[in-house]
């Protein structure tokens, strides 16, 4: 017999609380409470974030919650992390190979802390190496580590097993991080090497180029050790070194490298608001906050030829926009545009770009050298920032295929130029360069590691093929055994003779003719301080004025990374060659009167 209800409202409570028991005693929540209830991750443990921990979102929206950081934009408060677009744009398209071109203070060293401190405390078995370039850095580095990680909150901060300076090893069980670890040091000069026995989960190195040690020795060995995982290397420009080439590399994916590059105007605090353009006398100006236009150009229209108006004068033109500014500010309003900052239809010279133009003003006023070294340290592209510190023998600009190879035409003089080595596996290699002195076109190129004896085989048979070309040798210790055996080969008219000084002045001054003074004439041209940079300056005026065709992709490659010296000379970077560039020089150079007049024949990429 059923229990009968006892009391109507009474029965109707009890009835209701058993309703919102569950099975297990434990008071179930209605469901229209489950509905309004929102779960809020801030709360989950680290279980909840590894789970998902291969997803960008999820990562990104660990480091916005729980990595704090101190904001010098203003007044070095305590913040959350929360992405500027440098870095969110960077989330989304890091590869895990990356190679970063940067300008100054976009939060970028910052970034790659907290996604590696983040991986380490979220999942097992990280090795984390961070590379500073100098002892301050270093500091900095370890400071930033610690504040990220002891600022983390209780339920996502795990246990440490051993924590220094050197090293912070996590490890907690219960919270299911065990075994990761973070080491912060710089390159020592002499000990390149140290690191290639590591396993690494997670590599960041920042400034290659002003490492201490050899960075091209030391990043490889790092990377090495990193195979496998994830590599970062970021860097202001400085030079044609390692850095610039790996870059390079990244921009069409070579060795699984991918480029990321980001203008000044990333930036969204290089800005001074206040800051408009206005079209005046046919020039456009750039008006300072609070400043009217009519201070710049009233005493100028009076034309009564005093003091003032020559003062007034000279602000007019400083306040006109440079070549330069209004190519950058036509940069700076696609920029803007793509990131939804201004309208769609908005032109170059709304307000929101005269802000970031006058910032840049300002700052090129601060610099000690001017734009020049704004240009290096807040790029405005990935080239000029290289050049402006490495100062290559010839711009990047001019260094780039302008024409294909062709075959032997029949009629047409060609000369060869040789730069020679020993012919070692483990040494630089010999290189041959083929003009075509009619048309100025390189027509052939190559390398090899070649006797220098045998290697005169190959010049030889060269100018078999090419209308019994002159042979240009570069006249150094392994030249002359090159120039021997074409001698003995039966070549001796076909190798070029130089006519020294006081060979040329003799024939200037009728005491010998010309072909008396070629048979004087030593064989091979003469590598020597007074020549070989003036080679060198040949060479770069018929590449920058359209003499002289490239067809060679090898030969722009390894032009990039040769650079003047302070003392006046030449040569490659360490770890590149310059083989080709020396033998390409020196036949342009002893060619080049043959080819007054004829200049370059060819189609440029550009224009077809």
């Amino acid at each position: 017999m059923a229990r009968p209800i006892q009391g109507g409202k009474k029965g109707a409570k009890r009835k209701s609380k058993k309703a919102l028991d569950g099975a297990d005693g434990v008071e179930a929540v209605p469901r229209e409470s489950k509905r309004r209830k929102k779960f809020d991750p801030k709360n989950a443990p680290l279980s909840w974030w590894r789970e998902r921990w291969t997803d960008r979102s999820i990562r990104r929206q660990f480091i916005e919650n729980f990595i704090q950081v101190r904001n010098a934009f203003d007044g070095n408060k305590l913040v959350p992390m929360v992405f500027n677009d440098v870095q969110a744009n960077l989330h989304e398209s890091a590869c895990g190979r990356d190679c970063i071109l940067k300008s100054r203070r976009q939060g970028l060293s910052r970034y790659w802390l907290a996604v590696y401190l983040s991986n380490a405390v979220v999942t097992s078995g990280r090795s984390v190496r961070l590379v500073p370039h100098d002892p301050d850095t270093e500091e900095e580095f370890r400071a930033d580590l610690k504040m990220m990680f002891e600022l983390l909150p209780e339920h996502v901060k795990p246990e440490t097993k051993h924590y220094s300076k050197e090293l912070m090893w996590i490890h907690d069980d219960e919270k299911g991080t065990v075994d990761s670890r973070l080491t912060t040091a710089s390159v020592q000069p002499g000990h390149e090497g140290k690191g290639r026995g590591q396993t690494l989960t997670d590599l960041l190195l920042t400034e290659p180029p002003h490492w201490r040690g050899d960075p091209r020795k030391a990043a490889t060995s790092l990377i090495e050790a990193a195979a496998g995982g994830q590599v970062a290397v970021e860097s202001t420009a400085f030079g044609i070194e390692w850095f610039h080439s790996v870059y390079q590399d990244g921009k069409t994916g070579k060795g699984g490298w991918k480029s990321h590059f980001y203008e000044w105007w990333w930036k969204r605090e290089y800005q001074i608001p206040g800051f408009r353009f206005a079209y005046v006398q046919g020039s456009w100006l750039l008006i300072p906050p609070e400043t009217s236009i009519a201070s710049i150009v009233s005493p100028i229209q009076r034309g009564d030829g005093s003091s003032n108006e020559a003062m007034a004068q000279l602000r007019f033109d400083n306040a006109r926009l440079t070549k330069r500014e209004r190519w950058a500010a036509r940069q700076i309003v696609r920029h803007l545009r793509r990131l939804n900052y201004v309208e769609a239809d908005s032109k170059w010279h709304c307000d929101a770009v005269a802000a970031f133009i006058g910032w840049r003003r300002s700052k090129v006023d601060e610099l000690p050298s001017g734009e020049r070294q704004f240009l290096v340290e807040y790029p405005e592209n990935d080239r000029d920032c290289f050049e402006q510190t490495g100062r290559p023998v010839v711009s990047a600009q001019y260094l780039k295929v302008t024409c294909l190879r062709s075959g032997v035409v029949e009629g047409h003089e060609y000369a060869i130029g040789c730069d020679t080595s020993l012919g070692l596996e483990s040494g630089d290699p010999s290189a041959i360069e083929i003009i075509d002195i009619q048309t100025g076109r390189q027509v052939h190129d190559e390398t090899l590691k070649q006797q220098p004896d045998l290697l005169a085989y190959r010049l030889a048979e060269l100018s078999d093929e090419y209308n019994g070309a002159l042979i240009v040798v570069e006249r150094n210790n392994s030249g002359i055994a090159t120039l021997r055996k074409l001698l003995e080969l039966g070549y001796e008219h076909h190798v070029y003779r130089h006519l020294d000084a006081r060979l040329r002045r003799a024939v200037e001054d009728g005491r010998t003719t010309l072909d008396d003074a070629y048979q004087q004439a030593q064989f091979g041209f003469p590598t020597t301080q007074e020549s070989k940079p003036l080679a060198a300056i040949s060479l770069e005026e018929g590449l920058r004025r359209g003499w002289l065709g490239l067809s060679s992709q090898a030969f722009c490659d390894e032009a990039k990374t040769v650079v003047w010296f302070d003392n006046g000379s030449f040569s490659a970077l360490p770890g590149y060659h310059d083989d080709r560039f020396m033998a390409l020089a020196i036949v342009w150079f002893v060619t080049r009167s043959l080819m007054a007049g004829t200049g370059f024949v060819g189609a440029l990429p550009e224009t077809g």
